[in-house]
């Protein structure tokens, strides 16, 4: 019996913390628009800033991807992370760089548990202009009464390939 007193006492804490994380987040995991809107609140700060990252954490289900497509010249290929590895290669940048992503339009469709959202953004860094645009592809899944980013996928615009009118109004 001591030995269980012992134990919960030791991981109280830690099941404490894990809940006020949660409950601290909970408007940000209302709706599609309120999560995917969360992303970006997470990862944009000004130089020298730290980011929320339990807050980025909480948006995702523990097995989500994160895929951002790359180009170069013609080609192009996809990037896979897990979210501990987007952090880790995003995070310090981010940080070193002062980087703000806002959304331009956010096109939601949604059935049932599930919704899909296509969200137009923009990114500056510190001390400059529009360093990119591009569309965030979210894959959301309503369960245990909150929305959960399954999935997100990014391309950026390129000079062949523009984000369509549609997305941008």
């Amino acid at each position: 019996m001591k030995i269980f007193f012992m134990v919960s006492l030791l991981f109280a804490p830690i099941f404490l913390l894990g809940q006020n994380c949660h409950e601290r987040y909970t408007k940000d995991v209302e709706s599609p628009e309120k999560i995917v809107q969360a992303v970006l609140e997470s990862i944009s700060g000004d130089k020298g800033v730290e980011r929320d990252w339990d807050r980025f954490r909480n948006l995702f289900l523990p097995s989500a991807q994160l895929n951002a497509v790359f180009h170069r010249n013609d080609s192009s290929w996809v990037k896979i992370n897990t979210i501990s590895e987007f952090i880790d290669k995003a995070g310090t940048w981010y940080i070193d760089n002062g980087f703000h992503e806002y959304a331009i339009k956010n096109q939601v469709d949604a059935f049932g548990n599930m919704a899909h959202v296509f969200q137009s953004y923009g990114a500056k860094i510190a001390g400059g202009g529009e360093i990119e645009r591009g569309i965030n592809s979210f894959q959301l899944v309503y369960d245990d009464g909150r929305w959960w980013i399954v999935n997100l996928i990014w391309d950026r615009e390129t000079e062949t390939v523009k984000i369509p009118e549609k997305y941008l109004k």
